[in-house]
């Protein structure tokens, strides 16, 4: 599938390479384990990097057990826009949602980044049309992070989300 880069990219955020040795100045906001036994262990922390949100999601794979670390870069404010966002996706047409079978939400400037939710086979999408995904600074390839249903709404880790949305409501972060 193409994409279509749609709004200037920004400058990435300095990569993190290890959810166990965060760089100076870099803060831990919240943590959440998926310990589901069917998929390999997976840590998610958030952290306040560079004023803004990175996602790492660390994880140990193949057949030498790598480890691996995948940061998403996201603005601060997505902690409280994320669950409102998504809510509103889930709402039917009847209550002032979109049509029905809508795949995408509009794109939305949030604190100068162009964010939208998707809905995938299994959950819904987080996607930063603003910037690229580490390390593929040659074509345009959005940040997206899949989060399942189950994973969201069953394992509770948009109840993480949402807590620390309203601390940066309050300004406690």
């Amino acid at each position: 599938m193409s994409r279509v880069q749609k709004y200037p990219l920004l400058t990435p955020l300095s990569r993190i390479d290890r959810h166990d040795q965060l760089p100076q100045g870099v803060v831990e906001l919240g943590r959440f384990l998926d310990s589901r036994p069917q998929l390999r262990e997976r840590l998610y922390l958030l952290v306040k990097h560079e004023d803004h949100l990175a996602l790492l999601i660390s994880y140990h794979s193949g057949p030498k057990n790598q480890y691996y670390c995948k940061q998403y870069d996201l603005p601060l404010k997505a902690l409280s826009w994320f669950p409102w966002a998504l809510e509103e996706f889930r709402k039917p047409p009847a209550e002032g949602g979109l049509h029905a079978g809508a795949m995408t939400s509009k794109d939305m400037d949030v604190d100068g980044e162009m964010l939208c939710v998707q809905s995938t086979t299994d959950g819904y999408a987080l996607v930063n049309r603003s910037r690229n995904k580490q390390g593929t600074a040659s074509n345009y390839d959005p940040v997206d992070i899949s989060l399942s249903w189950t994973f969201l709404y069953e394992l509770g880790f948009l109840a993480l989300w949402r807590s620390l949305g309203e601390k940066y409501e309050r300004g406690e972060l």
